[in-house]
């Protein structure tokens, strides 16, 4: 944990967030440290026990933390995954998870302790925790109309809110700091506007995604039997994503997805069995022929993954900060969004920290600067898996850098590290590719000279045809600066004490 605050070390007084979700709670927690006083401003009705809010829609499919957020979470929540297993999550250490890949299947077992819950139980651990913090007070049907700012509109010194109620009240809260993190339906935008500022265009991946999740009752026997599974999407062939896991209160998720807006996974009950069925590999199907359904599968589709730019503007208020959708949203597929929203959190923290000790200039800026540098890496990773679908387009004042180059670099690298596994039971370049897509290391750490040269083998696949044509004519001795040509420098992906305390996965052969 970071060192106690000391008498030279004053907190400022005030600060409010703007949402009581994962974001806002993480948030809070970190300006806890920093503030005298944190307010969470929340537009629902905070629920009395686990259950999903109005304004978490998504809550109903799966979530999942990836390793890198485990490792910040349980910083700032120590122990918050044994309140998961007391509370009835399933454990996932030591379970065997099957990985179907275009290039074979794997089984993995994660030796760290963790597990599976619901997003409605998640954010109850975690509020259960932010509310026994002293200095931290929700209120909750309470929704922010506006921002209150200095005369000359430089700095916002707090929000006016009004009441979800019949009386709908209206007053304003003052703050030294206030922190949007109110997700998608954000008005932050609108609220700069009219402020008088221009904001820049942001990036746009215009996706297209759907997803259908349909929940199950698991007989006893089942979840010995069978462990998790994910079914990866194969694009080019039209076969999306599916996925089976389990959660609190003996239940199992099973989800779909695909991308592009050519088709979306169906919610009608038997034709959502029959395109479990048409995944790469039965096995889900077969799971869940053991399995209760609980009521009919249900969707949720989104046009476009967002990444705001508000870095870029030189008359960004002092004051004012954003954190999590708000600031850049993903597709859910890849499991970022909560992971994305701590190391942002994180950062926040350790600008704050070095606040105290050197005057900052245009503090605020600053921050969410640092907040791109370090989740460039989850943005790019998302948007070259997403881009191999066909009718998925990125619109952007930049052109995303590497993504043809890094498709084929992975489609090769992700063949030898099946191989490697199943033929000679060596998982270590599959381990350097699951904790990359975990946040934990960094592209760069895949997508080097040294790696290449390993890949590069000379045996006339298609795949090293696809990527040497991507690589283009160089020199041995010029490949890095290729490389640096070719793919962003993620300069702040990745704390690397990180990795030292990341352990090491087992896999296990299965043959496709």
């Amino acid at each position: 944990m970071n060192p106690p605050l000391t008498s030279h070390q004053p907190k400022e007084e005030k600060a409010i967030v703007i949402g009581g979700g994962i974001a806002g709670l993480l948030t809070a927690r970190v300006l806890s440290d920093h503030y005298e006083e944190v307010i969470i401003i929340e537009r629902d009705e905070l629920p009395q026990e686990p259950s999903t809010r109005s304004g978490t829609p998504q809550a109903f499919h799966p979530h999942r933390i990836l390793p890198r957020g485990n490792m910040i979470m349980e910083r700032f929540f120590p122990g918050y995954i044994d309140d998961l297993l007391v509370q009835g999550a399933p454990s996932t250490q030591n379970e065997k998870m099957s990985l179907f890949t275009s290039y074979g299947s794997l089984q993995m077992v994660p030796p760290e302790k963790n597990a599976s819950s619901s997003r409605a139980l998640l954010e109850w651990t975690f509020r259960q925790r932010v509310q026994q913090i002293s200095n931290v007070r929700f209120l909750s049907k309470q929704e922010v109309t506006g921002l209150q700012t200095s005369s000359d509109q430089s700095q916002v010194t707090g929000v006016h809110i009004k009441e979800r109620s019949e009386q709908k009240q209206e007053r304003t809260v003052t703050a030294d700091l206030v922190v949007d993190t109110s997700g998608r339906s954000s008005k932050l935008i609108k609220w700069l506007e009219a402020m008088g500022l221009e904001v820049p265009q942001p990036e746009r991946l215009k996706v297209s995604l759907g997803y259908s999740t349909r929940y199950y009752r698991i007989p006893r026997h089942v979840k010995e039997k069978w462990g998790g599974v994910v079914s990866e999407a194969q694009p080019d062939k039209g076969i999306g994503t599916g996925m089976l896991g389990y959660i609190e209160d003996n239940m199992a998720q099973t989800l779909l997805f695909s991308a592009g807006g050519a088709h979306y996974p169906s919610t009608n009950p038997e034709e959502y069995e029959k395109e479990l069925q048409a995944l790469a590999t039965p096995m889900i199907s077969e799971i869940v022929k053991e399995l209760e359904p609980m009521g009919v599968p249900r969707g949720y589709r989104t046009p476009e993954s967002v990444r705001q730019h508000f870095e870029q503007m030189e008359d960004w208020p002092a004051g004012l900060l954003v954190v999590g959708d708000a600031f850049c949203n993903f597709d859910p597929i890849h499991g970022q969004g909560m992971t994305v929203a701590a190391i942002e959190a994180e950062m926040l923290d350790i600008c704050l920290h070095e606040k105290r000790h050197t005057s900052q200039s245009h503090f605020e800026r600053h921050v969410l600067q640092r907040m791109q540098e370090a989740i460039e890496p989850a943005w790019w990773l998302s948007s070259v898996a997403d881009l191999r679908w066909k009718g998925v387009e990125h619109v952007g004042a930049e052109p995303l850098k590497g993504v043809s180059f890094a498709q084929k670099y992975f489609n090769l690298y992700v063949k030898q590290a099946v191989k490697l596994a199943n033929e000679e039971n060596n998982p270590s370049m599959f381990q350097q590719y699951f904790m990359m897509n975990a946040l934990v290391l960094s592209p760069r750490d895949i997508i080097n000279a040294h790696t290449l040269n390993m890949l590069l083998t000379g045996n006339g696949s298609l795949e090293e045809k696809q990527l040497l044509a991507e690589l283009g004519n160089v020199d041995e001795q010029q490949i890095q600066e290729r490389l640096d040509e070719l793919i962003p420098s993620f300069s702040l992906a990745v704390d690397e004490k990180a990795l030292h305390s990341f352990p090491s996965m087992s896999l296990s052969n299965t043959k496709a």
